[in-house]
């Protein structure tokens, strides 16, 4: 990588936290949008359970319910992968940053050591986690569409 202008490492000392910020902003948010809709779901489905069933309905009603389920849990799980996207470019912006400002080249700020270890530069692509956030908003969005069937 050929050397940077002291004009140029100072704009990437100021970007730097800012696409830090962004990434654990980011990855906050799947975890938000997760946890309220799960949070939903599971009330949705107590309360399903909980309350007596009434007359039977017909075909319909459970069709709207179903497909406001399913519509429900699409939104989430495209706002899910919205974030996840936005995620993984500013993680990406941000190692290409730690590159640059060298951080894991040895000997730069650490005798016969880089500051950031080699690993981290490609740990992210490791990451299950938004297979874990739709997984679980899954089950739960067919635990409740069962329900519903369950009670129709």
């Amino acid at each position: 990588m050929p050397a940077l202008g002291e004009g140029q490492l100072e704009v990437l000392k100021i970007l730097y936290p800012w696409y830090k910020e962004e990434v654990f902003r980011r990855r906050e948010q799947m975890m938000r949008l997760t946890a309220f809709a799960s949070a939903f779901l599971v009330l949705l489905l107590v309360t399903m359970l909980a309350v007596p069933d009434g007359p039977r309905r017909d075909g319909t009603g459970m069709l709207f319910a179903v497909t406001g389920v399913t519509l429900f849990s699409g939104v989430f799980g495209y706002l899910i992968l919205q974030q996840c996207d936005r995620h993984r470019m500013a993680k990406q912006a941000l190692i290409e940053i730690e590159r640059a400002l060298g951080l894991y080249e040895e000997g730069l700020y650490l005798p016969d050591k880089s500051l950031y270890p080699e690993g981290w530069q490609t740990a992210w692509l490791g990451d299950r986690s938004v297979t874990v956030y739709l997984s679980v908003l899954t089950a739960l969005t067919v635990l409740v569409i069962a329900a519903v069937l369950l009670r129709t």
